[in-house]
């Protein structure tokens, strides 16, 4: 049976909600343009993407017995001119410091990582779909015009 990933977002105060999960954990989103306390969607975008892959290739390498010194992913979106302004092109730029790790190999894990294992990658391209429930059924409808 598939596994469903369950969150609840809140809203705290204009562009600013909070993210939750069942055990507790949260995340700041904050689309704020002064004075941001968290990251914003698109930002936390990237970052998920970044770190699927790179947990991808760390659980890799640690299969080859190797350690990892250091090691990051430094990413960059290109978003699109307009309305909605999604990612149209993604880039990852993998520098890591593991002796006993060779190019070849890293090059092939970072490969298989985005382009095979990383679940955020994927899910970009996912069918999307959406309920409603409106609290105060009775209320007056607001004027959207």
């Amino acid at each position: 049976m598939p596994e469903t990933t369950q969150a609840t977002l809140h809203h705290l105060v204009d562009k600013r909600f909070v993210g939750t999960i069942p055990d507790g954990r949260q995340v700041l989103i904050d689309g704020t343009k002064e004075h941001p306390l968290g990251m914003g969607p698109m930002q936390l975008v990237l970052n998920a993407w970044g770190g699927c892959v790179a947990y991808d290739v760390v659980e890799m390498i640690k299969k080859r017995r190797v350690d990892v010194i250091s090691y990051r992913v430094e990413l960059e979106g290109d978003r699109n001119d307009g309305v909605p302004a999604f990612y149209t092109r993604l880039r990852a730029r993998h520098v890591i410091d593991a002796p006993g790790l060779d190019r070849k190999t890293f090059e092939r894990f970072v490969d298989l990582a985005m382009n095979k294992y990383c679940s955020v990658g994927m899910s970009l391209k996912a069918e999307q779909s959406f309920e409603v429930e409106l609290l105060h059924e009775g209320a007056e409808p607001v004027d959207a015009g």
